[in-house]
């Protein structure tokens, strides 16, 4: 195609396409009118005019003197940098110079038929033609814009005014000996920039034919001037209106038919001499094309621009094997495996959270000074999205290089479509792939010592169930523990310590989780818990555990396959919530650009860029630049001939051809057109592999490999067979194979015929059971064979002893996700197993449909968003096929929960209904005060006598004593809601019945709520925390449980005891390890207890508003999860809508309520169904609120309120706040109107809290402190009152209760106003608004009247 300066002179609109199809004058003269026939005349003219100037000219240098250029550097417009020197023929000097004729005629004479020789020729050539290119062009920069513009003459542009110059430093290079002709007219710019081209073209290809000229003089051009200063070309005319018109119109291309370069008479001189077709190609597009006049009309390839000769110069220059010799192996391949493209900036931002991780930058030294300086950096995770193929796993495993050569620890795993794994085994086998490779490495030993030094014994048997390879590592190796249950907690933190194990002089860690849209939710969390330092090193063997080491978690997924509902999505929701701990990166991998699409098809095809930029374009509108798209695609234009390589041209393709190939919906369509050019045998390999996912281990095809009998294919023989088309690889771990993308195993999947599918897998499960039981690896298939089983249509399962085997595999994996635990994967095996059986399974495996139904409920009762309808449905099925109480025992207990969110009475009767069938009657007849004291006094000393004797107690066997004792627990909590007596009765029994039968787990808690009962009923603060630290100790009797029992026990002394003697802020730890514990577990009960008594001691102990609501916003999602929503409403929203205010934003529902609370019409709930904690609770945020925003009034009358509906006085903390507020509310409506009441009132308040402080100053003394100040303040005690509200301010603020520091402030300023000292009151009131504003009660901070 050729380009033309005057296309707009097609009248017609035509856009010339077939312009040179008709040569004929007739047809030109239509289209071109008198300008072609000037053009013709002038050129033909000037052909002569040419050859006589360069006779000329040569005269004129051969009589210079033969040593120096004087004479000539003198003439006008020559070089200025060009000095005379001695030049030596031969010369091996440091600095020389010569003639280009002669530099030429020496390269000639010293010509040799070595290859090597005649290849760096080629070379130092280009580097020649490269300096000349540079010394005919400058860019200067033109209303902002850089341009280029051409510095020497065109006509100057030949050999004779070259000049060749070698210098150690820069080896040879050309320079120009005269740049302007004196006297001669200026020329247009697009006129001299394609005259210097074509110049350039003639140099050029006279360096590479080593001084011989082009064949046919009649396709060079003729000079630009003549003496009377015209230009014969008609582009520059003068007083020619059609080439005015013309010289308007310059800038515009006319396609014209293409010419074969390979069969122009340039190319075909230049190749017969040897010269490289790129170099051909090269001079040909300088020349303008073959067969062109290289001004008026250009080939379409041909170059536009100096800046694209300078690009391919560089090209060839700095690639010559690549670029010049086509000598590179494989050049006809695309470089994405050896060469990262287009990626450097999401590149960079995995490499700064790096940095961020360390605490270091590799670049800004002052930075890193300064961060010596800034707040602890907060945990870091980089999440990837990007469509499928898009290069998410090669971007990161580009930073993996990079992050080990800088001394990382890279672990990475990937999750795949097909989830048959056990739960954790994806996440494990990051840690066993990388124990695989370190063994036999000096690592191993350094690893082996740190397991001894930092893990127990049986928490590394633990392990290796999931990470078998840690057995490698063990001195003495014992089978895995397999029979221990393990908390979800307990199972992150032995993981977390596996890191700390690798992690060899705290090394920071990289863990690279892929694919993460289908990442199981139990793994989803264990990710989160690696992220984060781990606070609970409890069970470690020494405190080196504890140190600190660096983790950064990076994470992978398919964008367009998370939606606002995944598991995922929340899970990154979440960490931007806590703000204060994790910082999430975000990088967005989008197809690749024309512009780098074009960088890697150059360098693949080893073309210039500037001629495969056509072909980008193409190729990224019709796969928007994603990979694995691009490359299949490539693929399928090179199988249907549409792109060719030859071995003398290289690539060439059909534009056309590429226009006309369809546009495919995603790259699977082009990987089945490539899979079914496989041998037969190969593709049904691949599609059996296929069906297991994108990774298959060699034992499980020796399992299957039988599975269709004689007609079964050799499958590992199919599998290297594709290996070698590259669809398929060896893992990392040893015998594994692994498809090269997961879209090439989806692609196989989907060639099996639907209808076929549920048969080849009935077979499939059928040989890997046969063959996995005869080798005695039952447990390795279990959950490959699930979730074979369980996509199996169930209509073509006939056979009911193979529908059994199926309900059986899939109890198997029920129970082994339950111990994880796992409940979503529990929930979704046990209903799976169900499904099987038919309606006669209750009386033929009665036993097998009862553990599916028990796995089901306890799984649905513990799961997120479980459906609680299905729940309920099991729960009766099981009362009513169950054949004995140990059988129902478990759904009874479940079954008491559900009730208590909604009736607290209903459940507390089926408890006790469910304690008379276990033999364990409690007489609440007598429920009164007296009598519950009574009771506590006697267990109390009884067993404060037996105490020593308690940690030697027996285990207790009757298992109806150990259901009982689980019974009365969910009872203590049904009790404590109601502040009802019979607490005092039901915790007295729960340690009479452990004196009496024996210890089990339920004692620990028996023990701990006892000592809360002490505190409640009796006010033994004293005697109930050395019962509550008792409890603390007996936790470690039951090693084994230990995290199952520590939320219930947290809750009572945490929550409800050691409260009155620690810090409050101590409190809170253990009170949201509780919290989560009991989610991980399923135990939702003591979950939502600890999760309401952190709130509000958080409240209590001042904890930044804004951390606090955002801790509220989780919890009240984790609840909403688990159907909570009763917790949400009674605790939650209430202190959310409160904290709100306080800081000044505008009151919203608390997700996921659709509205507010109504704070009147709730209390009113609470009372009615008797949830007095609940109710208590209300009134204190409500009187604390009130009064910290100074509605006096109303805060009075929430105490009236709770004075008239709490009669029955029990040692409550919130009661204790309640009293406080209520206090100093009657201190200041006293001063404001005469009570003569107030002072009963108040000195009964402060008593209270005076004892208190004996207990705990820490958290008393400056309530205490307060109270006396305001009574002396309202007595007259100005003296004391001051000295008081000063103690008060230094109390709270040196126990870190920032927001009772504000209050004191604010009531001292108030106090000195009074006083009318202006002074004191300014600094009270400017210290009060700083503490409110640092307590994050914006608004409350800008009600006081400060400066």
């Amino acid at each position: 195609m050729f380009r033309s300066v005057a296309s707009a002179l097609d009248a017609d609109g035509n856009d010339g396409d077939d312009f040179l199809e008709n040569d004929d004058h007739e047809s030109r003269q239509n289209r071109w009118g008198s300008i072609i026939d000037k053009f013709e005349v002038n050129f033909a003219e000037s052909v002569d005019e040419d050859n006589r100037k360069i006779f000329q000219f040569q005269q004129a240098t051969a009589s210079s003197t033969t040593d120096d250029y004087f004479s000539v550097l003198s003439a006008p417009g020559m070089a200025s940098h060009y000095n005379p020197v001695a030049r030596f023929a031969g010369s091996h000097s440091t600095f020389s110079r010569r003639k280009f004729t002669e530099w030429i005629q020496l390269q000639r004479t010293n010509a040799s038929g070595d290859m090597s020789d005649i290849k760096k020729y080629f070379e130092r050539s280009l580097r020649i033609i490269y300096s000349l290119v540079l010394k005919t062009i400058i860019s200067t920069v033109k209303s902002g814009k850089t341009e280029v513009v051409v510095t020497v003459h065109p006509d100057l542009i030949t050999s004779e005014n070259i000049m060749v110059q070698y210098s150690a430093e820069d080896g040879e290079t050309a320079h120009f000996i005269q740049t302007e002709i004196e006297g001669g007219s200026s020329l247009e710019e697009l006129t001299k920039k394609y005259g210097a081209m074509k110049a350039l073209g003639l140099v050029a290809y006279e360096i590479l034919m080593r001084g011989d000229m082009p064949p046919v003089s009649v396709f060079l051009p003729s000079s630009l001037s003549d003496m009377r200063g015209t230009v014969h070309l008609p582009l520059s005319v003068r007083g020619s209106d059609e080439c005015c018109e013309a010289r308007n119109l310059a800038k515009i291309k006319v396609p014209r038919k293409a010419v074969d370069e390979y069969e122009g008479r340039i190319t075909t001189a230049m190749l017969k001499a040897g010269v490289p077709y790129p170099l051909c190609q090269f001079v040909v597009d300088l020349l303008g094309g073959e067969c062109s006049d290289g001004l008026l009309f250009r080939s379409d390839v041909s170059f536009a621009s100096f800046s694209d000769v300078l690009l391919d110069l560089k090209q060839m220059i700095n690639n010559p094997e690549a670029f010049i010799h086509l000598s590179v192996r494989d050049q006809w391949k695309l470089a994405f495996v050896n060469k990262m493209y287009g990626r450097e900036s999401e590149k960079k931002m995995i490499m700064d959270a790096a940095s961020r991780t360390t605490g270091t930058t590799s670049n800004d030294a002052l930075f890193e000074a300064l961060s010596l300086l800034l707040p602890r950096n907060k945990r870091q995770i980089v999440m990837v999205s990007g469509k499928p193929g898009s290069g998410k796993t090669r971007l990161v495993m580009e930073a993996k290089t990079d992050l080990e050569n800088k001394g990382w620890i890279f672990l990475s795993c990937k999750f795949d479509r097909i989830v048959h794994a056990e739960p954790l085994s994806v996440m494990a086998s990051a840690f066993d792939e990388f124990l695989e490779q370190c063994l036999g490495s000096s690592r191993q030993q350094q690893i082996c010592t740190n397991l001894k030094s930092l893990m127990l014994s049986d928490d590394v048997l633990i392990l290796t169930k999931h990470v078998p390879c840690l057995i490698k590592y063990l001195d003495n190796p014992r089978a895995p523990l397999t029979d221990v249950e393990v908390s979800k907690e307990h199972m992150h933190q032995l993981f977390h310590q596996l890191l700390h194990v690798l992690s060899l002089a705290g090394q920071p860690v990289a863990f690279f989780a892929d694919d993460l849209q289908w990442a199981d939710g139990a793994s989803i969390d264990l990710l989160v818990a690696l992220s984060k330092a781990s606070e609970h090193n409890s069970s470690t063997v020494n405190s080196d555990a504890n140190m600190a080491f660096k983790i950064m978690l990076i994470g992978s997924y398919r964008d367009n396959e998370v939606d606002g509902d995944h598991s995922l999505t929340h899970m990154l929701d979440q960490l931007k919530k806590r703000n204060s701990a994790f910082e999430v990166t975000h990088i967005d991998v989008r197809g690749f650009t024309r512009e780098t699409l074009n960088q890697i098809l150059s360098e693949s095809f080893c073309l210039p860029s500037r001629r495969t930029k056509s072909l980008a374009e193409l190729i990224v509108h019709k796969t928007d630049g994603i990979a694995i798209h691009v490359i299949e695609f490539i693929g399928r234009l090179t199988t249907d001939r549409i792109l060719c390589h030859s071995f003398v041209k290289g690539w060439e393709w059909d534009n056309e051809g590429i226009e006309r190939c369809p546009i495919s919906d995603s790259v699977a369509e082009l990987l089945v057109f490539k899979l079914n050019k496989l041998p037969p045998d190969a593709l049904t390999a691949l599609q059996i592999c296929s069906v297991f996912g994108i990774q298959i281990e060699q034992r499980i095809i020796n399992f299957v490999q039988d599975f269709d009998g004689d007609q079964t294919v050799d499958i590992t023989a199919g599998l290297k067979v594709a290996a070698e088309r590259g669809l398929v690889e060896m893992a990392r771990t040893p015998d594994v194979f692994k498809f090269a993308h997961d879209i090439i195993s989806q692609a196989a999947f989907d060639l099996i015929l639907v209808e076929e599918r549920s048969v080849l897998f009935q077979k499939l499960v059928s040989a890997l059971i046969k063959n996995a039981s005869a080798a005695n690896d039952s447990d390795f298939v279990v959950f490959i064979s699930v979730d074979l089983i369980n996509r199996i249509k169930k209509d073509i399962v006939t056979d009911p002893e193979e529908r059994v085997l199926y309900a059986s595999m899939n109890e198997k994996a029920g129970k082994k996700a339950l111990a994880v635990p796992d409940f979503s994967s529990a929930v979704k095996y046990s209903e799976s197993g169900l499904a099987f059986l038919d309606a006669c399974a209750w009386e033929t495996h009665h036993d097998l449909t009862m553990s599916l139904h028990q796995t089901s409920i306890t799984a649905l009762y513990s799961c997120p968003n479980g459906k609680k309808d299905l729940l309920k449905e099991r729960i009766e099925i099981v009362f009513q096929h169950a054949k004995s109480l140990d059988e129902e025992f478990k759904t009874r207990n479940v079954w008491i929960r559900l009730l208590s969110v909604t009736s607290l009475e209903d459940a507390i009767n089926e408890s006790h209904i469910l304690l008379n069938k276990l033999g364990e009657h409690i007489d609440l007849s007598d429920n009164s005060s007296r009598h519950a004291c009574s009771e506590l006094l006697r267990v109390k000393e009884s067993f404060s006598k037996n105490k020593h004797q308690f940690s030697t107690l027996s285990r207790m066997e009757d298992l109806n004593k150990r259901n009982a004792m689980r019974v009365i627990s969910s009872l203590m909590v049904f009790y404590h809601h109601q502040r009802s007596n019979s607490i005092g009765l039901v915790s007295s029994r729960m340690v009479d019945m452990t004196m009496n039968y024996g210890y089990c787990e339920e004692s620990v808690f028996g023990v701990a709520s006892f000592a809360a009962t002490l505190v409640r009923i009796l006010g033994d603060i004293d005697e109930g925390a050395s019962c509550a630290r008792m409890a603390l100790a007996l936790v470690s009797k039951f090693r084994h449980c230990v995290d199952m029992l520590l939320p219930a026990v947290y809750a009572a002394v945490y929550g409800l005891v050691l409260i009155w003697k620690e810090p409050i802020q101590a409190t809170l730890g253990p009170l949201v390890r509780g919290c989560d514990l009991a989610f991980d577990y399923g135990n939702i009960q003591f979950a939502v207890a600890n999760a309401e008594l952190y709130v509000t001691r958080s409240f209590h102990g001042g904890k930044n508003i804004d951390v606090l609501l955002d801790e509220i916003e989780a919890l009240a999602h984790k609840c909403a999860l688990h159907g909570q929503l009763h917790s949400i409403r009674r605790f939650f929203a209430p202190l959310y809508n409160a904290l709100r205010d306080l800081k000044g934003i505008s009151e919203q529902a608390l997700a996921p309520l659709d509205c507010c609370i109504n704070t009147d019409g709730s209390r009113d709930c609470l009372l009615s169904g008797n949830d007095y904690i609940a109710f208590e609770t209300r009134l204190m945020i409500d009187i604390a609120h009130s009064f910290i925003l100074g509605d006096i009034e109303k805060a009075r009358s929430f105490a009236d309120m709770f004075g008239g509906v709490i009669t029955r006085k029990q040692r409550v903390f919130n009661n204790v706040i309640i009293e406080f507020y209520a206090g100093l509310a009657e201190c200041q409506l006293a001063r404001k109107a005469f009570d003569a009441d107030w002072k009963a009132k108040v000195g009964k308040i402060r008593n209270s809290m005076e004892e208190l402080c004996g207990h705990s100053k820490w958290n008393f003394e400056n309530k205490f402190l307060l109270l006396r100040a305001e009574c002396h303040f309202t007595e007259g005690d100005m003296s004391e009152a001051a000295k008081c509200y000063e103690s008060s301010i230094a109390s709270a603020c040196s126990h870190k209760l920032v927001h009772e520091e504000a209050m004191a402030c604010e009531l001292a300023g108030y106090f000195f106003k009074d006083q009318e000292n202006e002074s004191k009151s300014k600094i009270m009131f400017a210290q009060a608004h700083k503490a409110y504003m640092k307590w994050g009660a914006v608004k409350k901070a800008n009600e006081v009247p400060h400066t």
